[in-house]
């Protein structure tokens, strides 16, 4: 039940998917609504928001990633062509890249503030900052924006692959994560 079967998920990596789920969902969509919506007096108070919701993303995804490696990946479906397998491989590497990426630009950007951040991982845990100095804010607001409405787009890609799997090919791929 806690590791992983040839044909499904463990409990663990399940859990931890779902809750990375949420967050990119969350994050995502409250970074959009922060930067465009936010009346200009609160936006402060919910970057502090935002960043310990992406702390706990780098934290997850971290997670995730050592589990990946400890454990051996389900087989994919028997029908699966090569082409299929390589770009579910790459799709998840990319999938895990962006998430890394886009918090620790966030986490980057959080120290070029021209206020000090004081957001911390899960509400109470303190966490440094690793940037500092406000010349290369805009850079760093920029690549963070960027690199969230890329993995936007691999998350929207990711939810139509399985859909594809689950009604077109219905080889029960959805299955084996929930």
């Amino acid at each position: 039940m806690l590791e992983n079967t040839s044909n499904s998920w463990g409990l663990p990596i399940r859990v931890m998917h779902g809750i990375g789920m949420g967050l990119v969902l969350i994050l995502i969509i409250h970074g959009w609504w922060m930067t465009e919506f936010a009346p200009r007096e609160a936006r402060f108070e919910q970057y502090a928001w935002h960043a310990s919701f992406g702390y706990a993303l780098l934290l997850l995804t971290a997670l995730r990633i050592t589990w990946r490696g400890l454990y051996k990946a389900p087989e994919p479906p028997a029908d699966s062509l090569k082409w299929e397998r390589n770009l579910a491989a790459l799709g998840h590497m990319a999938l895990y890249a962006f998430m890394l990426s886009c918090a620790i630009l966030g986490w980057a950007l959080a120290g070029t503030l021209s206020q000090p951040l004081d957001a911390k991982l899960l509400g109470f845990i303190p966490v440094p900052m690793i940037m500092s100095g406000d010349e290369i804010h805009g850079l760093l607001e920029e690549k963070h924006s960027s690199f969230a409405w890329t993995l936007a787009a691999l998350v929207v890609f990711h939810l139509v692959v399985t859909a594809y799997h689950q009604f077109y090919k219905k080889d029960k791929l959805l299955q084996r994560m929930f």
